[in-house]
């Protein structure tokens, strides 16, 4: 009867130490299945990012083809800077976007940023838009002279 129990228990022994064996192995094939996924996802977000700026830049060609390219209150940050190179200098110059203190997200509206940093958007948009028409037309390379660029230096208050 001891033999029995014995080899009951070494084939116990076996039949656990092997479905070990199997859940090690299962863990490992579950550990590269997520990476491969991780892998994946990044590259999808990665085209999805260019994508969106090839979007972006195609919808700017054909407005400023057009003679349409306006800026606009509902426009995402990002687009903004991407309208024209300088735009960051214009936007800096009504400190908005330009310090950490003032900083914005590329997804907020132009709207939503110029509120939160408790500035007017008129003066704001008569500048961007005014770099953006004269910008086409001048030096050939989009480029506005500084003289031209100059904006009110905000006098802050805290």
């Amino acid at each position: 009867m001891t033999y029995i129990a014995l080899i009951l228990g070494i084939i116990a022994a076996f039949m656990a130490w092997r479905a070990n064996k199997k859940n090690s192995d299962l863990k490992e094939r579950l550990a590269q299945a997520n990476s491969r996924v991780y892998h994946l996802r990044r590259e999808i977000q990665e085209k999805q990012e260019e994508t969106d700026q090839l979007l972006m830049t195609l919808k700017f060609d054909v407005l400023k083809l057009q003679g349409n390219l306006k800026i606009t209150p509902d426009m995402k940050m990002g687009e903004v800077l991407a309208v024209h190179p300088q735009a960051q200098q214009v936007l800096a110059g009504y400190h908005i976007g330009g310090c950490s203190s003032c900083a914005t997200d590329d997804s907020q509206s132009l709207a939503e940023a110029v509120a939160v940093n408790g500035r007017q958007i008129e003066p704001i948009l008569a500048s961007l838009n005014m770099l953006v028409t004269q910008g086409n037309f001048n030096n050939g390379n989009g480029g506005v002279s500084p003289e031209q660029l100059k904006t009110p230096n905000i006098e802050l208050h805290f």
